[in-house]
């Protein structure tokens, strides 16, 4: 009996074996850490990505409102102007009839007349045809990038888009939030206009959850994301 009691051949396995069950789990935890961190870091940059999409859009939604207020308020101008000159050229034409017997001019004429003395006071340069065809007919269409091409100068086009969306920045970083937490992320940690490149850069984070180590220790896991804000065809917007 003794002698089976001090026989310890078998313990050192014993110990082996319970020092590579706990080694197991404490590597199964490790594993669940690293496992959970490539987890959010994925989460993270998806939201990132969805961020920056909604901040580009939202940005190009706010310069092209500060577009389309400009070119209404031309517009309104260019109505009266034309009013004016219309009503002008009618007189003189009345005032003509009265002195000599001669045809008066058809429709046509008296349109290109009228642009034409516009075309002098208003912009010294051709009218856009979407921009003639309004004036005769208030109803059609008015092509937007003629209009604004026409109204006024590359500088003054950069100016605006750059300054409405610099201003507004608020109402840009409220859209990436929401889309960052739509995707999972739990905050934006950066959102900015990147006037240079006329583009926008979001950082996203989500915390981490850890199985081996205090969450409060480590920073939360971020990616980050930048879109080109997009430009309407045929106007290369800037900042510079």
């Amino acid at each position: 009996m003794k002698k089976y009691i001090k026989n310890e051949r078998g313990n050192g396995m014993l110990l082996v074996i319970v020092g590579m069950l706990i080694a197991s789990i404490f590597i199964s935890f490790m594993f669940f850490d690293f496992f959970n961190v490539f987890i959010s870091k994925r989460i993270s940059q998806t939201s990132a990505d969805a961020a920056v999409l909604a901040a580009a859009k939202e940005a190009r939604l706010i310069y092209e409102e500060r577009y389309t207020a400009a070119i209404e308020s031309e517009l309104e101008d260019l109505r009266e102007l034309f009013d004016d000159e219309k009503e002008k050229a009618e007189t003189e034409e009345e005032e003509g009839d009265e002195e000599e017997e001669e045809p008066p001019p058809d429709e046509e004429s008296l349109l290109d007349s009228i642009i034409k003395e516009i075309e002098i006071k208003y912009r010294e340069v051709t009218m856009p045809p979407s921009l003639r065809d309004w004036l005769e007919d208030p109803d059609a269409e008015v092509d937007p990038v003629e209009a604004l091409k026409y109204f006024y100068e590359e500088d003054e086009l950069n100016e605006m888009a750059c300054t409405a969306i610099s201003s507004d920045l608020e109402r840009i970083r409220k859209a990436a939030d929401e889309y960052a937490r739509k995707n999972g992320a739990d905050r934006n940690v950066q959102v900015e206009f990147d006037q240079s490149k006329f583009s926008v850069f979001v950082e996203s984070e989500k915390d981490g959850s850890y199985v081996t180590a205090d969450d409060s220790l480590f920073d939360g896991i971020d990616a980050d994301a930048s879109a080109t804000i997009k430009r309407p065809k045929g106007l290369d917007i800037g900042c510079d």
